[in-house]
């Protein structure tokens, strides 16, 4: 965080992170912050690319919003304009409000009615819809904190209502083989990532007495890893609860992903199908989203 002042003018955002501005590159603000936002959108692509058969639909917009979440972040940390910050923190709370569902409605039948995603829906919107309103007012130094302390306080509680769940699922498939391990290695590296943030935020002066370790850029990475691992057990949980025989399979040793390859009869071609294969395929499908 410094004065220099770059392509996209002096900044407006409610924080100015640690990083100096345009140390690297006239035209990106925190060019570190930016380029560790990647990370996100390689996360949800890549997800999107490994479930894309065979998993509901729900879980492809959650890669959907991890996706976005990256291009926000770009936008917010690529400028530091305070309205950026509605496209790195509203696609936020709509993940998390997705994966709440997911976990909420985690049975073959519905546990609850209609009401419950229109009623997630309607509070994202509303909550977006707010957060834009009081941007009208982001000249003003206290409105911007209003606004910051808002979407913290709420992304706060989601955040821990959903690893809730999260946890009851991982005790409940507590024999099912790397799930607890994917549950540690996750836990540990978002908790590792959000000391770094908090270093961050609060002790930048003295941590650039010492050397800037650019921690808020190695949050975004961490973050993206520790929440698309988090969704995987989500996802396996679904999957199992379907019948569809879900496994933790890994590319290169360090990417995890869900693998229906023991189900794999579940989705072979209609034509070399039996009638009855066929009639049986029907009524699982019948039963998810």
């Amino acid at each position: 965080m410094n004065s220099t002042v770059g392509f996209w003018g002096e900044p407006t955002s409610t924080v100015d992170w640690c990083e100096n501005n345009y140390e690297v590159s006239y035209y990106i603000a925190e060019f570190f912050n930016t380029l560790s936002s990647l990370c996100l959108i390689c996360a949800g692509i890549f997800g999107s690319m490994m479930h894309s058969k065979g998993f509901d639909y729900r879980f492809s917009l959650c890669f959907i919003a991890i996706t976005f979440i990256g291009f926000g972040s770009i936008l917010f940390h690529g400028t530091l304009i305070f309205p950026f910050e509605h496209f790195d923190g509203i696609p936020m709370i709509f993940y998390l409000l997705i994966l709440f569902y997911s976990v909420n409605e985690n049975k073959k039948e519905r546990k609850f009615g209609n009401w419950f995603p229109i009623t997630l829906f309607l509070w994202g919107l509303i909550f977006s819809i707010l957060l834009i309103f009081l941007g009208e007012y982001y000249e003003n130094r206290i409105m911007k904190l209003v606004e910051f302390y808002i979407f913290q306080g709420s992304f706060f509680l989601m955040s821990i209502c959903v690893y809730l769940h999260i946890i009851a699922i991982v005790i409940n498939l507590k024999d099912e083989k790397g799930i607890g391990a994917l549950m540690i290695r996750g836990s540990i590296i978002f908790l590792i990532g959000y000391i770094g943030w908090n270093i961050d935020y609060h002790f930048c002066t003295g941590m650039n007495k010492i050397l800037n370790s650019q921690l808020h850029a190695w949050w975004h990475v961490t973050a993206s890893y520790s929440c698309y691992s988090l969704l995987l057990i989500a996802i396996f949980d679904r999957s199992k609860m379907l019948g569809k025989n879900p496994k933790i399979k890994w590319v290169c040793i360090i990417l995890p992903y869900v693998g229906l390859s023991d189900g794999s009869e579940q989705y072979l071609p209609s034509k070399v199908m039996s009638s009855a294969e066929r009639e049986l395929l029907m009524q699982e499908v019948s039963v998810e989203d």
